[in-house]
């Protein structure tokens, strides 16, 4: 069989569609125990407009206040909180598959031997390490950990020594952390997008400040955009390395307490049309060869 250059053309237009459409990096947030409605639902969010579908409720009324994708193990980690407050109370670990239904059993989230309370989630990407961060009610600076994905126990890596609520890895490697300053009445006054050192916890750059409102989630896309959530309303944002908060819009079905990118596995399909399309390639370029030999 010969195939001219229009038909090779042709092949691989299907076999890009097809894989791309495939691995199209799909926008998660969990649902808060602050918002309104829906509590402790997992939700997919529009990256353009914010809008978000709900998919199911694993936390219920706890909430997810952290929210991370496992890609190895092909699912979500969650953290929900058990205090009807915004301080303090303890927190448990959830498995939550891509549909919103929970796997097995929560687990209570322990440093010490002793119950805490986790406000977000991150997950290296070069090591698979789940992390987490937790607000003091006394000093308001968040420690971050390392998280036993099994067991829950907590390792503590370092205190930021600022007012942090977020956490997130950049597919390079590099840690985010959102930090916020408030006036006297609790209100909310400015926020900044900073960087931490995974193995301390220490605070290694920080952003010219925003003051749009302030974020509870953080998540970044595999091509390194940010997106941050925050408010009862569901307000999805980006924010930019210079202070620059872009509003989106509302998700519509409740304030988010985290998000987290999915990146899907290329489908049984889009992996055939690749194979197809290399046998193809790879018979082409023997027949020219034959043919030049031949000549």
């Amino acid at each position: 069989m010969r195939l001219n250059k229009l038909s090779l053309v042709c092949v691989l237009l299907v076999t890009c569609t097809y894989v791309h459409a495939d691995t199209i990096p799909v926008l998660y947030g969990g649902i808060g125990r602050g918002s309104g409605v829906n509590a402790g639902a997992l939700i997919t969010v529009d990256q353009t407009t914010g809008a978000g579908t709900v998919l199911g409720n694993p936390a219920g009324k706890s909430g997810l206040t952290g929210l991370v994708f496992d890609p190895v193990l092909g699912l979500l980690f969650g953290t929900g909180n058990n205090n009807s407050t915004f301080e303090g109370g303890t927190s448990q670990l959830f498995r939550i598959d891509l549909v919103g239904a929970l796997i097995g059993s929560p687990v209570d989230i322990t440093d010490g031997g002793s119950p805490i309370a986790i406000s977000d989630l991150a997950l290296q990407p070069s090591t698979g390490l789940l992390y987490g961060t937790s607000i003091s009610t006394t000093t308001f600076t968040n420690t971050i950990y390392t998280l036993d994905k099994v067991t829950g126990v907590a390792t503590l890596v370092g205190n930021t020594g600022v007012t942090g609520a977020t956490l997130a890895f950049a597919p390079n490697g590099t840690l985010y952390m959102t930090s916020a300053e408030f006036n006297p009445d609790g209100s909310f006054l400015q926020g900044f997008l900073n960087t931490v050192d995974p193995s301390t916890g220490d605070v290694l750059s920080t952003s010219d400040p925003y003051t749009t409102a302030h974020v509870g989630g953080l998540g970044v896309r595999p091509d390194g955009v940010i997106f941050a959530s925050g408010g009862m309303l569901g307000d999805i944002y980006t924010l930019g390395s210079t202070g620059t908060q872009t509003l989106l819009g509302l998700t519509g079905v409740g304030g988010v307490g985290d998000l987290a990118f999915v990146v899907p596995e290329p489908s049984t399909f889009g992996l055939l049309a690749i194979a197809t399309f290399l046998l193809i390639s790879g018979r082409v370029r023997f027949v020219a060869r034959r043919s030049r030999v031949n000549r």
